[in-house]
């Protein structure tokens, strides 16, 4: 019995933790942009032209008490940005898969919560390639994206358990997680 008790404090600490980044993430969305700039490469165009976006939106404040949604199942609002990215250094010929990812590729919420996802194509046109961000059931969310475009999709986590999110054209490389929590 020690061990799944040892095994039940782990997945307590990892969901805590992921509720303070969470609510550290939403305090300074564009704070979270700067890091990930840094994190990325730096000076890259692309995300310095997210940064300079003025997405308007309503956060809740309540959400920095993140120990408070979680006890008392408080819905808030959840924002994350999601960027489009490539490993460039990946012969996608040889391979036979596209080198294309989401960037985070995990989402976690609070069941009640509404989620607002920023998505950036960060692909340049006229060349680049389109992109989607799709969910299937119980949320049927499909945004589909041309090079250089960004959108605001929102909606309210109303079923927990977790959803694969996907590009529907650069599978089965481009997928993340939508996870929600009880």
């Amino acid at each position: 019995m020690k061990p799944e008790k040892n095994n039940n404090n782990t997945i307590k600490t990892v969901l805590i933790a992921t509720f303070v980044i969470a609510s550290a993430t939403l305090a300074s969305p564009l704070l979270s942009l700067t890091r990930l700039g840094a994190i990325v490469g730096g000076n890259d165009p692309r995300i310095a032209a997210a940064q300079q976006q003025s997405i308007p939106m309503t956060m809740n404040q309540t959400n920095i008490g993140i120990m408070s949604t979680a006890i008392l199942g408080q819905s808030t609002n959840k924002t994350f940005y999601i960027f489009t990215s490539a490993q460039g250094d990946i012969n996608q010929t040889q391979l036979q898969n596209p080198p294309d990812s989401f960037s985070p590729s995990e989402i976690a919420v609070n069941k009640g919560d509404t989620v607002n996802v920023i998505f950036y194509n960060l692909e340049k046109p006229p060349n680049g390639d389109r992109h989607s961000f799709t969910i299937g059931l119980p949320y049927n969310i499909d945004k589909d994206l041309a090079p250089g475009q960004h959108s605001v999709i929102t909606f309210k986590a109303a079923q927990d358990g977790a959803y694969q999110f996907y590009c529907k054209y650069h599978q089965p490389t481009m997928r993340g997680e939508l996870i929600v929590l009880p």
